[in-house]
């Protein structure tokens, strides 16, 4: 019940939200970029209501998290989909249209965050890790506004991004691969913690360099643009997508925002 009426408050943020989308930001700054700042207002706001209001629910553990997530994101799209088309009349091309990022659409940010807000809430937040979990964010958000804007500085970003983590993960994996195995504690995803703990920390060292070669050829293709480019927006997804389930030692929702940023920019800057 609980679960269900913080829900609900959410459902009005949404609709005071898509209120001052209309009503001010795509009169100000255009529908494209009203779009983008509308779904990251809502996207902070979800996080922080789950946050603010879990304890509140009585979701201790992760499987509880996971549960209130999956109810928030199933009664969302329900709303969304069925709410929008019956009640007020958009068509399923309208509604679906606000997923397709290849087009500077990214609501999908909303629902994933949804999901995931329960169970991040529940796990907390490590206090060691604030401060670079905050400046990740920043990061984050700033390459996700260049790719509708100045999309060449986004993808090459982007691509510089993964070129250091890339040689930074051989470099580790050389010398201190056990690094890794802390962030099992970080995971929301009890399976994940347990495949850190167990086979990863047996072969974490050769794994690591593994994922420090993936990381330079997404960085690379990203840098060298055209086509090439595409199958490194692929690459920087895919592997942004694994890591999303460490929670904060993924610096969610880091992942969906530059993985978002990394797919706009096919609409333009990749040739540039």
């Amino acid at each position: 019940m609980r679960a269900s009426l913080v829900w609900l408050g959410i459902a009005v943020l949404a609709v005071i939200n898509g209120a001052l989308r209309e009503a001010f930001l795509n009169r100000n700054l255009g529908e494209r970029l009203g779009h983008l700042i509308s779904t990251l207002i809502l996207t902070a706001a979800v996080l922080l209501v789950s946050f603010a209001t879990t304890s509140w629910i009585g979701a201790t553990t992760l499987a509880n998290g996971w549960a209130v997530g999956f109810g928030w994101l199933l009664a969302t799209l329900c709303f969304e989909f069925l709410a929008g088309h019956f009640l007020f009349g958009n068509p399923w091309s309208k509604i679906l249209a606000d997923y397709n990022a290849l087009k500077g659409r990214v609501w999908v940010m909303v629902p994933v965050c949804t999901l995931f807000g329960p169970p991040m809430a529940v796990q907390g937040l490590d206090p060691r890790w604030i401060v670079p979990y905050a400046i990740s964010l920043v990061i984050a958000v700033c390459l996700l506004v260049f790719a509708f804007g100045r999309p060449s500085i986004a993808r090459w970003s982007v691509a510089l991004i993964f070129v250091w983590a890339g040689c930074y993960n051989l470099w580790l994996g050389a010398t201190d691969p056990t690094e890794y195995i802390n962030f099992a504690n970080l995971a929301i995803v009890p399976a994940y913690r347990d495949f850190i703990n167990g086979y990863f920390s047996t072969i974490c060292g050769p794994m690591i360099m593994a994922i420090g070669v993936g990381q330079l050829l997404c960085g690379i293709a990203m840098a060298l643009g055209g086509r090439v480019a595409r199958w490194g927006v692929v690459g920087v997804v895919t592997f942004l997508t694994l890591i999303a389930p460490l929670g904060q030692g993924s610096a969610f929702p880091f992942s969906i925002l530059v993985s978002l940023a990394a797919v706009v920019c096919l609409q333009g800057g990749v040739d540039g």
